[in-house]
């Protein structure tokens, strides 16, 4: 029956579920969704379908949570009356091509999380979901496999950023840091074009450093220029930094001795006179690794 109708409406059927407001939607006995364009429908044809199959409605009805939570941080109305409980997050999503079928996105994306959560779109690529009465949270590595998960059903790219937990439910911070959050994830988006899940700690240092003038750039750039052309020192001290300076573990991770990893350790700091293995030391080689990584 599909493959008649598709015959004989052409490119006026779809089983896509993109845009929903455009179709008058059906279902089949066996349970498969179809939908015809409205404009190309006849009155008489119309009223032939509906007589042959059930009618479905696609178009994205917001609930009154929905609807203020959309006022309130879409378009600042602050007039709404919403009774929040915190603490809350934010978890907004960018996606390189909007899905094919909606629906089943937005059911994906709910069911991933344990939480009660509201899942808002503001435009077809781009959306957040709130978590309410949030808890400790899934961990990076949970919201990259989830990312990964979604990309491969709905065959399109996915990022996520999680943004922090928000103690404060004042009207006027909610959206203060929804404008924030928002904001960093754009930035991010162009800075590391390849992740697929951001937090806040990612970003802020990498947006500090991007608005940051020439010369301080120049500087951060020129602390590690006595071995920037030591790749195996770079890497080592970089994986060094990413586990908190755990000299254990990073040897582990970079498959060395603990001993050597000391040694390369001691070699940046009499080679660049940075005391890489104290606090300030490290924040100070970070941020010149982050000035290499984004010049």
């Amino acid at each position: 029956m599909n493959a008649n109708l598709a015959d004989l409406y052409g490119n006026d059927f779809t089983v896509r579920t993109d845009q929903p407001e455009q179709f008058f939607w059906y279902r089949t006995p066996d349970g498969e969704r179809f939908g015809i364009r409205k404009t190309r429908l006849t009155t008489r044809e119309k009223s032939l379908l509906n007589a042959l199959f059930p009618t479905i409605r696609l178009e994205e009805e917001l609930t009154p949570t929905q609807k203020k939570w959309a006022s309130l941080l879409f378009h600042k109305d602050e007039n709404v009356t919403l009774n929040v409980q915190s603490p809350i997050r934010y978890i907004h999503f960018h996606l390189k091509e909007a899905p094919a079928d909606l629906l089943d996105f937005r059911e994906a994306m709910t069911g991933l999380f344990s939480e009660e959560t509201i899942l808002l779109f503001e435009n077809e690529k781009e959306g957040l979901l709130i978590q309410l009465n949030v808890a400790d949270g899934e961990s990076v590595h949970d919201l990259e496999q989830m990312a990964a998960a979604l990309t491969a059903d709905f065959f399109t790219g996915m990022a996520l950023f999680v943004g922090q937990i928000i103690q404060q439910t004042e009207k006027s911070s909610l959206t203060r840091i929804y404008t924030s959050e928002k904001k960093w994830f754009s930035s991010g988006l162009t800075l590391f074009p390849s992740q697929m899940v951001f937090t806040h700690q990612d970003l802020i240092p990498a947006i500090l450093f991007n608005e940051a003038n020439k010369d301080t750039i120049h500087y951060l750039m020129k602390l590690i220029e006595p071995i920037q052309e030591d790749v195996e020192l770079v890497k080592s001290i970089r994986v060094y930094l990413e586990c908190n300076l755990n000299i254990t573990l990073a040897a582990k991770q970079l498959y060395v001795h603990r001993n050597s990893l000391q040694y390369r350790v001691d070699k940046f700091i009499e080679k660049t006179g940075i005391d890489v293995k104290s606090f300030k030391g490290a924040v100070m080689v970070y941020l010149s690794l982050l000035a290499q990584e984004l010049r």
